[in-house]
């Protein structure tokens, strides 16, 4: 394996991909018996709550979507509308981080409402819905059983780097405690070397060696790599990843995409990709989830939702985003004018009447301010959240 790490020639990453291609062959077994188009994930009327001194926060607010086996889907999204918070509800870590935002506040009020909300029928703190997955309603699975589906059926990248490696073990151990932890007849040596396969693939340098220290001794980026690797190497049927190219520079950007893409299209595994990003998202997903004020705004192929959107608040959205053509009005000395959404996101525990973009929306009309729009299927798979779909569509 050291000459991944020591051969210096510009295709490296894409010749070690090959030659990796029988290691993944084993590990994604279990995901390629599958049959082509079989729902792996529904989730249905998903809620997310938990409660902070100025009320509930809504962080998941009746969310509705699936995916397809092999399928990626994109959640896009400004920062603070729910993303990471409906990762969390998915695995079944939600309801820690609501009795914590109880716990640590050292309010006892606090505490007292979240107790006595457990049992409550209306709004209350923790999960709601249904979280379906290969015919398992995980939000009813106790946690020993939710333990044995992820890190090997589910694996998450994180979001946070500086918390999500811990700091007194070796990142050889953590990248290979998933397969410790789902298969205790596991050979050392088999182990050992499945770590550094998958350190080499995410091109930790030197990973021969430097997989016994431990993640002080790694960059931001690197240690990045470190937890793609260890939510690929059980061989999950699905994996969520939460901004999984935030703190890299471009071209280790470019290796992460063509890995992620790689595992979807030779062995089928479906991917969550969680991005503020359109042009991660763009990259690698088949379907977008817009998701504004804990609510998906609207869902649909990817070609249509970026050439064609159709919810207010997607069509801001992709107009924010600066284009070539901008670029080169720029460079001829023209100054040109990047649209973006006027406003600010709302406060999750503060939502406006009706529907939560109307205070930013340049289409609103009074139904708007009043009634919550329904989440309603347009078009065979494109569903929207809006009361004037069709007379903005026709404008």
């Amino acid at each position: 394996m050291d000459r991944f790490n020591h051969e210096k020639i510009t295709f490296w990453f894409y010749q070690a991909q090959m030659v990796l291609l029988n290691s993944f062959s084993i590990a994604f077994s279990n995901v390629t018996s599958m049959s082509e188009n079989e729902t792996l994930l529904s989730v249905e009327d998903l809620k997310a709550y938990f409660v902070s001194k100025k009320g509930y926060v809504k962080a998941v607010d009746g969310i509705s979507f699936d995916i397809k086996k092999g399928e990626c889907l994109g959640v896009l999204g400004e920062s603070g509308c729910g993303k990471s918070s409906l990762a969390l509800a998915i695995i079944g870590l939600f309801d820690r981080v609501a009795k914590y935002a109880a716990g640590s506040s050292k309010d006892p009020r606090l505490r007292k409402k979240y107790e006595m909300g457990l049992d409550d029928e209306g709004d209350r703190p923790g999960v709601r819905g249904s979280v379906i997955f290969k015919g398992m309603d995980l939000t009813t699975l106790d946690d020993e059983k939710l333990v044995e589906i992820r890190g090997k059926q589910i694996s998450m990248i994180p979001q946070g780097l500086t918390h999500a490696l811990n700091p007194q073990y070796s990142v050889g151990y953590q990248t290979g405690e998933p397969i410790e932890i789902h298969d205790e007849d596991v050979r050392l040596i088999e182990l050992k070397k499945r770590v550094l396969e998958y350190l080499n693939l995410v091109r930790i340098a030197d990973s021969g060696f430097r997989f016994v220290l431990d993640p002080s001794s790694f960059s931001g980026g690197e240690a990045q790599r470190i937890l793609i690797a260890m939510s690929l190497i059980s061989g999950p049927y699905l994996v969520i990843a939460d901004e999984p190219t935030s703190a890299l520079d471009v071209t280790i950007q470019r290796q992460i995409i063509n890995v992620l893409r790689m595992v979807r299209d030779e062995f089928k595994v479906s991917l969550m990709l969680i991005s503020h990003d359109a042009g991660v998202i763009a990259e690698l997903a088949d379907r977008v989830a817009v998701m504004y004020a804990g609510k998906l705004m609207e869902v649909g192929d990817a070609v249509q939702m970026f050439h064609h959107p159709g919810h207010p608040y997607t069509m801001g959205l992709m107009s924010s985003f600066p284009t070539i053509a901008m670029m080169r009005m720029k460079a001829g000395g023209k100054k040109p004018r990047l649209r973006g959404i006027p406003g600010d996101p709302p406060d999750l525990t503060e939502l406006p009447s009706g529907c939560p973009f109307h205070p930013r929306c340049s289409f609103a009309v009074e139904r708007c301010k009043i009634e919550v729009p329904e989440n309603r299927e347009v078009e065979p798979r494109h569903w929207i959240r809006c009361h004037r779909y069709e007379e903005i569509k026709e404008e």
